[in-house]
């Protein structure tokens, strides 16, 4: 028997899933942004990482799923162009770099006495738990480059399957992401402070050149889309200027 029309609306694009997914697993690097997890909770207890996993997990999904379905129309109602997004992103990427580059303790969770007194514990895990969220969950992982991707795709394949093929594309790099960041502290049992230190500086020199293509890509899509409004312009006047030449001498001759 043949499928319904409403089970083959209900069907997965394949196509379109692993677009996302390759597309998504290149932007968002979970292996590589492990180590930026690492730098930032640091030596935290590991219920705090795992909680803090399925935090950034069900954040990143949110954004990147609300993108798939409608993430231009929401930069739209704001009036917000995506060049813009990725500038102001890329910025706010650039300070938490350049702050890595130099070496100094991630602030979201350290003390002054460097202790582990019950109260600055909690405090520290209050700081790392609102930097989760910006920037690592947005913009670093659910930034311009991520929607841009999945809103691409999206875009792409805009019937239902389509949709549904990039939402669970998405939805399974997330969730390895998720893994990754879990299982971050039996990775961090093998590395010494000074090796973390390493980390933590290398990933800074990451983060100033994600930095840096974010903003690059988002001034180059606006100077190129109005290098692209002016042209046509240019062209036409052109076009004008030589019509109102040709027709000059023959308007004479008459």
């Amino acid at each position: 028997m043949g499928s319904s029309p409403i089970e083959d609306h209900l069907k997965m694009d394949h196509v379109a899933f692993l677009k996302a997914f390759l597309g998504l697993f290149a932007m968002m690097n979970p292996i590589g942004n492990t180590g930026i997890f690492i730098s930032m909770t640091g030596d935290l207890p590991a219920r705090f990482k795992a909680k803090a996993a399925l935090k950034v997990t069900i954040v990143v999904l949110i954004i990147l799923i609300g993108a798939v379905f409608g993430g231009t129309a929401i930069l739209n109602a704001f009036g917000i162009s995506l060049p813009a997004f990725q500038l102001a992103g890329g910025l706010i990427v650039l300070g938490i770099g350049f702050n890595m580059l130099k070496g100094g303790e991630n602030k979201a969770h350290s003390t002054p006495e460097g202790n582990k007194k019950l109260g600055d514990l909690n405090a520290n895990e209050a700081k790392v738990s609102n930097a989760l969220i910006v920037p690592l969950s947005m913009p670093i992982l659910g930034g311009p480059g991520s929607i841009t991707t999945v809103v691409t795709v999206a875009a792409a394949y805009p019937t239902l399957s389509g949709q549904i093929g990039a939402a669970a594309g998405t939805a399974a790099l997330t969730l390895i992401m998720g893994v990754c960041f879990a299982l971050s502290g039996l990775l961090q049992r093998f590395i010494t402070p000074h090796a973390q230190q390493i980390i933590l500086r290398f990933m800074g020199m990451i983060l100033v050149a994600i930095a840096a293509d974010m903003m690059l890509t988002g001034f180059q899509q606006s100077v190129g889309g109005s290098v692209k409004r002016i042209i046509p312009d240019i062209v036409d006047e052109v076009d004008a200027a030589q019509t109102a030449r040709v027709a000059e001498p023959d308007a004479t001759a008459k």
